[in-house]
């Protein structure tokens, strides 16, 4: 990442970015990273919600192979779908990609209820964890480390799908500035929403992520 930022203070020395209209990128990065932070919040909640409830549920088997099929559809194709019930809307554009983010939470947390040893579920039963005391006493802190997996796979999912949908629908964000700097032949803008983009994702990679591996691995490892 240091070459990254090396390379960024070098093109603005030299005046690479001159052409670029700062205030306008940093107005649709902004409205991305808002519609994916919202996008991701639903999505996590549904999802870890889902999943405590079918990996707390006797039907489990049956309802994870149908999850998979859902999870498999193309998303992108979708989304014609998605405009004909919201319109070219930032509404419609955060709830597509909540249907891409929820997907790689869901399953790592069902993944990681349906891997644990059998020795913990006996031993959160002796203590006292049944029935719905089961879900926040023991298989909430059992699937932790995979809900923070699978939060940084379905942000990283999240990111296309956001960028994707608004370059579709030509809603403003960083994916409608992208497409006209492109038609543009801007390529300075191009190279700078990019740059923009990685520092971003470094820094809450960095800030957010790292640190929660970090806790959860010392916490809740088995």
């Amino acid at each position: 990442m240091a070459g990254v930022i090396g390379a960024v203070l070098l093109l603005t020395f030299s005046g690479y970015f001159g052409e670029v209209a700062w205030l306008t990128l940093c107005d649709a990065v902004l409205r991305t990273t808002y519609r994916l932070a919202i996008a991701y919040s639903i999505a996590l909640v549904l999802g870890a919600l889902m999943a405590l409830v079918v990996g707390w549920s006797p039907f489990s088997d049956i309802l994870f192979p149908f999850f998979d099929i859902l999870q498999n559809l193309p998303s992108f194709a979708l989304i014609p779908f998605f405009i004909y019930f919201f319109g070219f809307t930032s509404n419609m554009i955060i709830l597509f990609a909540v249907s891409s983010i929820i997907w790689p939470i869901l399953f790592a947390i069902l993944t990681a209820i349906k891997s644990a040893h059998k020795d913990l579920s006996d031993a959160a039963t002796i203590f006292g964890a049944k029935g719905w005391r089961r879900i926040p006493y023991y298989l909430a802190p059992l699937s932790f480390p995979a809900m923070l997996t699978g939060s940084i796979v379905g942000i990283a999912i999240g990111w296309e799908a956001v960028i994707g949908a608004e370059i579709i629908t030509n809603v403003a964000g960083f994916g409608d500035f992208i497409k006209e700097a492109g038609a543009s032949g801007i390529s300075q803008a191009l190279v700078a929403g990019t740059l923009v983009i990685l520092i971003i994702v470094f820094v809450i990679n960095r800030l957010v992520w790292a640190p929660l591996l970090t806790e959860s691995s010392k916490r809740y490892a088995e």
